[in-house]
């Protein structure tokens, strides 16, 4: 028998999944509509969404499935978090990694299996939507596609009752070395690294909850001149008094960072559209109205924000990474810079060919 290998990011992921609450939480009637449904299509004896927990896989929703857990190191499932597709065992008896497993050679007396991983919120495979039966079976691709569906639409079900965690409460998760590594000291707020990472996720929450995401970049005008005038520590402190505005001005779900020496990246889930440019003007006014300092001689000195902006719709993230995301408010804020201070350009997403 060939046990599943742990996924690297094994610590993470089971962190993740113990804070949704999940594991603790009662029977969910959606997620067993989802495997009655599962059932009624692949006519399988046994369909269950599982979730790997520690040493443990344990069955959230099932049909015919004898117990509330196995063992993880017997499990089918703990072979399907390894990829991003459907993992398919159409004879379990003639599979080396399988033929001798207990789940085999006793009850259920399992022959054939196929399963699809389920994401959550934050980006890690917690479980799987899988069907089980005691003879063996080929699955079709119109079969696994099927599967991927119900597979979607239990990630997004899984979203919307235990994946709304706000980004102080990502923050707090985190161990030490993680925050440290994803954030600036000086601002406490999220480093570049730690912004996109964060956009990873938000994109993948996106898709789930079917709501789009507005991203910015913004940078402090002419603050080439401003250090020089008034030097690096009152820029900093210029730094800090900006992250801590816009942060203020933010709703919970919303995401600010540091992510260069005077600029910041901002994502604000849920924003329309045709909000996008409003919302970057709004940053510009809260910068304006509350990071005012005052100079040696007691005059009062005005700090603006040029910002870039984009919007990703809820399926932004089938073909635009995090990165390139964050790329394009970058290129919409140097056209905005070289345009005016307290400026505003906002650059869409390319279409993908398919979709052209």
């Amino acid at each position: 028998m060939h046990k599943a290998a742990l996924p690297k990011d094994e610590l993470d992921r089971q962190k993740s999944l113990e804070s949704m609450g999940i594991l603790t939480s009662d029977a969910d009637p959606e997620l067993d509509r989802i495997t009655r449904v599962a059932q009624r299509i692949f006519g399988s004896e046994i369909v269950a969404i599982s979730l790997l927990d520690n040493d443990r896989q344990f069955f959230k929703s099932n049909i015919n499935q004898p117990t509330s857990e196995t063992p993880r190191d017997i499990s089918f499932c703990g072979h399907v978090i390894h990829d991003n597709q459907a993992f398919v065992v159409e004879d379990a008896t003639s599979d080396d990694r399988f033929c001798d497993n207990p789940l085999v050679t006793d009850a259920p007396f399992v022959r054939s299996y196929a399963g699809v991983p389920l994401t959550n919120p934050d980006g890690f495979k917690i479980g799987t939507l899988c069907v089980v039966d005691t003879t063996t079976r080929q699955f079709s691709t119109e079969d696994l596609q099927i599967l991927e569906d119900l597979g979607l639409w239990a990630e997004t079900i899984i979203a919307l009752r235990y994946g709304a965690r706000t980004p102080q409460q990502v923050y707090d998760d985190l161990d030490p070395a993680k925050q440290e590594m994803l954030t600036d000291p000086k601002t406490r707020s999220w480093n570049a690294t730690g912004m996109t990472e964060f956009l990873h996720r938000e994109l993948i929450n996106s898709r789930l909850k079917h709501t789009p995401i507005a991203i910015y970049r913004f940078e402090i005008d002419d603050h080439e001149d401003l250090v020089k005038t008034y030097g690096k520590e009152t820029m900093e402190r210029v730094v800090q008094a900006i992250a801590s505005a816009v942060t203020s001005s933010l709703r919970d779900r919303d995401v600010v960072g540091r992510v260069d020496k005077y600029g910041f990246a901002c994502l604000m889930p849920g924003a329309r559209e045709e909000q996008t440019s409003f919302l970057g003007f709004k940053l510009c006014d809260t910068v304006r109205e509350q990071c005012r300092f005052t100079d040696s001689n007691g005059d009062p000195v005005r700090i603006t924000v040029s910002v870039g902006a984009t919007w990703a719709e809820p399926e932004a993230k089938r073909h635009s990474s995090a990165r390139e995301i964050l790329d394009i408010a970058a290129s919409a804020l140097k056209v905005a810079r070289e345009q005016d201070i307290e400026n505003v350009v906002y650059h869409a997403l390319p279409i993908p060919a398919e979709a052209g």
